[in-house]
Parts: C-alpha cells; sequence; structure tokens
C-alpha cells in the first residue's frame, strides 16, 4: 500500500468522525434521535473496511483475502437461518465485527479469546453469527482452551492501563478426569516451565490439595530459522544444486562465535537455531564444513535484517569466473560469517546461499556412500574408548520417575562412560534440577537437546504423539557431527547389560537396529496387527519391530537421508488421522523398505506382554509395554516383573529426597540472608 493512499485514507476516516462527532453534539444539543448520526458512523465503517478490501485485493491478488471475499461473506450470511448474537456495547462504535462460527470447531476456541480481548480493548460492536456442522460422527472438541492473552484495565478516565503478564486461568474442569496441560505458541517461540508443583501430564484436580493449581512458563529462546541453497561454482551455470545436507552452522557473538549450533536438512535446506533478541553472527562451523564452503549472500527479508559490508577480497572475485556477477561480502569480513539482528518476538527466516570452495567441488560433506561387498555401505567407526551415548524422552512425573530408574540400571551394568541425551522440551522443572545432581554424584555425563517443530511439516496436537514424533522425526539433527552412533532407551526400561555391547554391534550397513515383536506368548495373538490385514501385506514377510529400544549408526543414517525420508513419509501419511496409530514404531517399519533395519536377536528386548516368560532369565533389557488385555498399571507391573526394580526405585527417591533437601535448606539460607541485609539497611540513617 503506497503511503499516498494510506494518507488519503487516514484523511477521510479523520473527516468522518469529525463530522459524525459534531452531528452528535448538535443532536444531543436538539434532543433529537441521533439516527443521521449513526447512520454517518455506519458508513464510515462500510467506507473503510471496502477501501480496506481493495487494497488488499490490489496487494495479494493471488491470496484468498481477494475482492470475492465480500461477495462469500454476504453468501454465507444469506444462507444463515438463525438471527445474529450481539456482543459488547451498543451499535455507536465506529468498529463493527462480525464473526461466523462454527462453535464446536477448534478454531472457534481461539477466535472467541480473542473477541473477549477486541471488546476490552477497542470496544466493538459485535454481530456472531453460529454456522455449526450438522453432520457429526463424535465429539470434535476434546480439549478446554484459554488464550493466554495480556489484562487490560482502565482507569477512572477510561483509559487503558499497562498491560499485565499474558496469563489463562481455567476454571469448573472436571476434579476426576487426567488431564494434560499443553501448551500452543508462535512459531518462533521456544517456551518451558520454569515453576509447576503437580505433574501437568496426569493432572488430576481431586488429588489437589489447594484451590489452585499453578504452572509458570518461561520464554526460553525466539527461533532463528531459514533454508541454505547451494549455488553452483561456476556463475555461468543455472543448474540448481540440492540443499548441503548436514552443514553444521554456528551461531554466537564475535568474541563466543559457538554458543548454539545446527545442521542443514535435505528437506527445504531447514535450519533452526535458538537465539534472543539482538546481534548474532551466524557461521558455518569449523572443519569439514568450513573446508567445503562459503558463505556466498543472505537475505532475511528487508535489506535492514542483515548487515552486509564491502567484498574485501580479491581472490574470491578472480574464483567466481568471468561471468562479472558481484559476490556479496558481509561485516564480518570473512566468508563463512555473516551478522544477524534479531529484533522482533516473531523471530526471522533468512535464506542462506552458500558454495563449494575452489577445487573443492567433487568432494562431498558427509562420508561418502561406499558399497562394499555383499552390498553393504559405509558406517561409522566405533571405538573401544567412545562414550556410550543414550538418547531417551519422558514427559510427567511418573514417567521421570521411572527415567531415574533406567539411568540407574545403564550406568550399573554398562562399563564405559556413558552420556545421556535428554529432550528438555517435556522436562518438568524439578527434573531438570535433579539430572545433573545425578550426574555428578553417579559420574555419567549428560546433555540436554531441544528441536522445535517445523512450521512446514504437518504438526500431531496430541502432545504424547508429539512425543514420539521426537524419537524418530528429528534424529539426524538433533545431535552434533561427531557423535556416531545413539541408543535410544525408552524410560520404562531396565537395562541388565552392558550396552557397549550393543552400542558397537555391526549393523551390516543399515542405519538403525530394532528387536522384532516375540511371538511366543500366544495369549496375545489376536493384538497382533501386524500379521493381518494392511500390515501384512506392506510388510512382506519382514518383522514388525518394537521401538522401545534402538541402536542408531547416525554416520549411515545421514548418508541414506534416512531422516529426510522420514519426514517425507510422515509428512503423506500423517494427515490420515487414522494412520500412524503407533507414530515412533509404525513410521519406521513402514519405511524399512526403503530405510533398512537390522534386526536385534530377541535377547535384546524383553516384555510380559509380547514375550513368553520361558526367555524372560535370556533378557538383556526389560521394557514395561502397556499390556492391550489386562491394561495393568505400569508401576505394579514393574514390582511384579522386575526383581531389581524396587531397589532401584528407592534408590532414586532417597537420591531425590536428599537433593530437594538440599535446595530448600539453600532457599532458606538465601531467604534468611536477604532478610538479614533488608534489616541492616533499614536500621542505617
Amino acid at each position: 500500500m503506497s503511503f499516498q493512499r494510506a494518507d488519503v485514507l487516514a484523511q477521510f476516516i479523520k473527516a468522518a468522525r469529525l463530522k459524525a462527532n459534531s452531528k452528535k453534539a448538535k443532536a444531543d444539543s436538539n434532543n433529537t434521535s441521533g439516527s443521521e448520526v449513526l447512520d454517518s458512523v455506519k458508513a464510515c465503517s462500510d467506507v473503510v473496511m471496502v477501501t480496506a478490501s481493495a487494497l488488499a485485493a490490489q496487494l495479494y491478488p493471488d491470496s484468498r483475502f481477494g475482492s470475492l471475499q465480500g461477495k462469500q461473506v454476504s453468501e454465507v450470511l444469506g444462507s444463515l437461518r438463525g438471527k445474529p448474537i450481539p456482543v459488547g456495547p451498543s451499535d455507536d462504535s465506529e468498529l463493527h465485527i462480525t464473526a461466523i462460527l462454527d462453535p464446536l470447531a477448534r478454531e472457534a476456541q481461539r477466535l472467541s479469546q480473542v473477541m473477549l480481548l477486541l471488546q476490552d480493548v477497542l470496544s466493538p460492536s459485535m454481530q456472531l453469527y453460529l454456522n455449526p456442522q450438522l453432520d457429526l460422527s463424535d465429539m470434535p472438541l476434546k480439549s478446554f482452551y484459554r488464550y493466554a492473552l495480556p489484562e487490560f484495565e482502565r482507569d477512572e478516565s477510561g483509559r487503558l492501563t499497562m498491560p499485565g503478564a499474558p496469563s489463562a486461568y481455567f476454571s469448573r474442569l472436571p476434579l476426576k478426569r487426567v488431564l494434560t496441560l499443553n501448551l500452543e505458541l508462535p512459531e518462533s517461540w521456544l517456551v518451558e516451565p520454569v515453576m509447576a508443583l503437580h505433574d501437568l501430564d496426569n493432572l488430576r484436580l481431586a488429588d489437589i490439595p489447594e484451590q489452585v493449581a499453578y504452572a509458570e512458563y518461561e520464554l526460553e529462546a525466539i527461533m532463528l530459522t531459514g533454508s541454505c541453497n547451494e549455488v553452483d561454482s561456476s556463475w555461468g551455470k543455472k543448474s540448481k544444486l540440492p540443499p548441503p545436507r548436514g552443514l553444521q552452522l554456528h551461531l554466537g557473538t564475535n568474541s563466543n562465535p559457538h554458543q548454539v549450533d545446527t545442521l542443514v536438512m535435505q528437506n527445504l535446506g531447514y535450519f533452526q537455531l535458538k537465539a534472543s533478541p539482538g546481534p548474532w553472527q551466524l557461521s558455518i562451523a569449523p572443519g569439514r564444513s568450513r573446508e567445503l564452503y562459503q558463505l556466498v549472500a543472505s537475505s532475511g527479508g528487508s535489506s535492514a535484517d542483515m548487515h552486509w559490508g564491502s567484498w574485501r577480497s580479491s581472490s574470491r572475485a578472480s574464483s567466481s569466473g568471468s561471468s562479472g556477477n558481484p559476490v556479496a561480502g558481509n561485516a564480518t569480513g570473512t566468508d563463512y560469517s555473516a551478522q544477524v539482528l534479531l529484533h522482533s518476538f516473531t523471530g526471522k527466516h533468512l535464506v542462506l546461499k552458500v558454495q563449494k570452495r575452489p577445487g573443492k567441488e567433487g568432494e562431498s560433506l558427509l562420508p561418502a556412500d561406499d558399497k562394499s561387498q555383499g552390498g553393504q555401505g559405509s558406517s561409522s567407526k566405533v571405538k573401544a574408548s567412545d562414550i556410550i551415548n543414550v538418547f531417551t524422552v519422558a514427559s510427567g512425573h511418573m514417567y521421570e520417575r521411572l527415567q531415574k530408574i533406567m539411568i540407574l540400571s545403564v550406568i550399573k551394568n554398562t562399563k564405559s562412560r556413558v552420556k545421556f541425551w535428554i529432550i528438555k522440551n517435556y522436562m518438568s522443572p524439578h527434573h531438570k534440577r535433579i539430572i545433573p545432581a545425578m550426574a555428578q554424584h553417579y559420574g555419567f555425563d549428560y546433555e540436554f537437546v531441544t528441536y522445535k517443530w517445523p512450521h512446514w511439516l504437518h504438526k500431531q496436537t496430541d502432545k504424547q504423539r508429539i512425543i514420539w514424533a521426537y524419537k524418530i522425526l528429528f534424529l539426524d539433527v538433533l545431535f552434533p557431527l561427531d557423535v556416531p552412533r545413539m541408543i535410544f532407551v525408552d524410560s520404562d526400561q531396565v537395562i541388565r547389560t552392558d550396552l557397549a555391547e550393543l552400542y558397537r554391534m555391526d549393523l551390516k550397513g543399515a542405519p538403525t537396529a530394532y528387536t522384532p515383536f516375540c511371538d511366543n506368548n500366544k495369549e496375545m495373538d489376536p493384538y497382533r496387527f501386524w500379521k493381518t490385514g494392511f500390515w501384512a501385506n506392506h510388510l512382506m514377510d519382514k518383522p514388525y519391530h518394537i521401538s522401545a529400544l534402538y541402536l542408531i549408526d547416525l554416520v549411515r543414517f545421514r548418508q541414506l537421508a534416512a531422516g529426510d525420508q522420514y519426514r517425507v513419509i510422515y509428512e503423506n501419511l500423517s494427515k490420515d488421522p487414522n494412520s500412524l496409530a503407533n507414530l515412533d514404531q509404525d513410521l519406521p517399519n513402514y519405511a524399512q523398505h526403503s530405510i533398512p533395519i537390522h534386526s536385534l536377536p530377541q535377547e535384546w528386548l524383553w516384555c510380559e506382554s509380547w514375550c513368553g516368560n520361558e526367555t524372560k532369565p535370556k533378557a538383556r533389557t526389560i521394557d514395561l509395554c502397556n499390556n492391550p488385555k489386562t491394561k495393568e498399571p505400569k508401576l505394579s507391573a514393574a514390582r511384579r516383573i522386575i526383581a531389581e526394580w524396587p531397589d532401584l526405585d528407592q534408590e532414586q527417591a532417597d537420591f531425590t529426597a536428599s537433593v530437594d533437601a538440599k535446595f530448600k535448606a539453600q532457599e532458606a539460607a538465601f531467604a534468611a540472608a536477604a532478610d538479614s541485609s533488608s534489616s541492616i539497611s533499614g536500621s542505617v540513617e
């Protein structure tokens, strides 16, 4: 929209308002009805809306908000039989809003909260039309919803005061139902809980002594996302190259250039980095990435977003060929870094362009996919001295309790040093305090990892399914390139063997290794869905594997672009609500024709639900699989099935209690010191 058009529109609105106010004053002085004033206000509103629609149609001719919008709205309004519901003040407002909602749609839950905010802030007149869907097979709404918006209040003069902190309050929730608190966030926000006394994944209000269950969240980071494209080193060529899959990027400052890192996907060349408002330095990571690639240019939406300086290297210009095309430099004066300004809470999306350095055009960033005898590709070389990397995820107090037991079982049976990689997205504040203390006491390493769900990937709405997705969809970008392998272990599992044997196993060229489901517990035959129907036809005599324990050869995994393939398959299948019922398990089993799975010996994973008791003595790991027949709770099943579980549980409980006691003592000491300081300062004259 040009400034001239905007200025004309503003002048018209201002004149209409002055005219309306003068007529209203005259009508009040003459004690008349004021209908003429009301007509003028409505006309002003209509002109504003028509002008805005016309401008939008010119700016976005291909958008769904085009010139036909008004006609479509009129047709919908004409088809509705019921009368509108008036909302808010009378029609003397200059702003009028008409809303058409399906009252049982998820979108209506969100829009109703926005309408309440508009009513408080702008005081418009509103009309609400209900347009429900008539044919429903089930109740479409399965959750309670509140929009965490700032609270606006007005002073005595009617003016808005400074907004308060965004908050959401749920009242009249069912007391005896088990509820899960989940957040829907802006795409660029990474939020984590910082205060929560209760289990937000298994919240039963009848069991809470307080009148209010309180949780506080904090904005941890704003995501810097982007697409990285490779351009041909010869500027005369127009061929489009695939994204530089596996390119490692660092984000930091001039003094500390490596604060966070990430890898570039093949899917859209996508990458993401955690940041906060301010200036940053984005660079190609030292090592293989920087040896092969140099940064050509970048764009972040506007010239003010990226700060580029003059290009200082004449040798770089000569390497661009004889085409004479300029190559943008950057403010850092290097060919591998650029300055990025993150100045909005909406985040930033960049487009990076990189190219191979002269003489490196034929080299690959990732190790070559060499085929050896038998058709097996290359795999990671694991040394006997390597740290055993274990990946796990837990959500909810019960699973965090089970996770501590699993960690104890691993370090008691594994002779090598172990490093646990734990998904941070769903950890409670209490668990984030316990894990570092456990690491120091028991002598293991740990790292909290996180990944924001990409905006272009089909989203899950159920929290448990989101957690399942994190087990499989982002394996290639969650971990650094120098981590050769990773073992995933479910939190409800007890390890009885040295995981180093699994970690160093030859996978025969496969990128992953899973254990097939047991077949010897015949009581469960009616529940073996993979034996009939779709799965039987699709598997073609291949086994169906369980996802509670698996090994990933990350080198081979990235060679085959397995992560990119998983995401493509997921995107195609997940839009069908009846597909991928067990997401983290169904996806690798479905894709095993293109992404092969090495089947582990049966003793590597035993669970009572599917395996017979005669094989239990050989079990290297025991998993507390859900039993679809008995539905026995996990804790009671653990005490009954696993002999060492009660002792491990008592050990983690005692350790947790000791850590909590230390923190409470520290908090009391800090509080006493603060009171002492305030009393001393108050007595000084």
